[in-house]
């Protein structure tokens, strides 16, 4: 008899939570998970593929999409043409795309990159400290951070950055202009 209760309790449950996530499966949360947006993106230094230090600081003044990623993560493959296509054609615009491995071992995105290669810049951060410093839950995770250093947009999964609402967005990103 003492079952009977713990089961309706089991099934309630799994009915509301089940409800909320339909319900929000469009990208909304009922909660913030975290309030970025128009934070100051956090500084870091971190190795390029050459093992040459990198901060984001060096790139203010410019906007930048800034990309987490892993080599084992089926959605970061499936993302990475889009971001080729968002370099070819934005390269000339002051955009700057950055990529940040959160793979272990250097060794590892090193010989990711000689089989496929990518023409925007390509760092690791085989500790995770940087994706910890931007609260980083899944991959891929990206930023697009203003001329002013601050956070626009948080955006997690892969993203189709050829779609024209994604271009959209990136255009605005470019157009803003810096805030004295």
């Amino acid at each position: 008899m003492r079952l009977f209760p713990k089961v309706i309790f089991f099934l309630v449950a799994l009915v509301l939570f089940s409800a909320v996530s339909y319900n929000y499966a469009q990208n909304f949360l009922p909660w913030p998970v975290d309030k970025v947006i128009g934070e100051n993106a956090p500084d870091f230094i971190l190795k390029d593929m050459s093992g040459k230090d990198v901060t984001l600081l060096s790139f203010k003044g410019k906007p930048v999409v800034l990309n987490f990623w892993a080599t084992w993560c089926p959605y970061c493959r499936q993302e990475r043409p889009y971001l080729k296509s968002l370099y070819e054609e934005y390269k000339d615009k002051d955009l700057v795309i950055i990529a940040v491995s959160i793979d272990r071992s250097s060794k590892t995105v090193r010989r990711f990159m000689e089989q496929n290669p990518a023409p925007y810049m390509v760092l690791t951060d085989p500790e995770g400290m940087t994706a910890a410093l931007y609260n980083v839950m899944g991959y891929p995770t990206t930023y697009l951070i203003n001329r002013n250093g601050k956070i626009n947009q948080k955006l997690v999964g892969p993203v189709e950055w050829t779609d024209r609402n994604m271009k959209d967005i990136i255009d605005k990103l470019i157009n803003q202009k810096i805030q004295q």
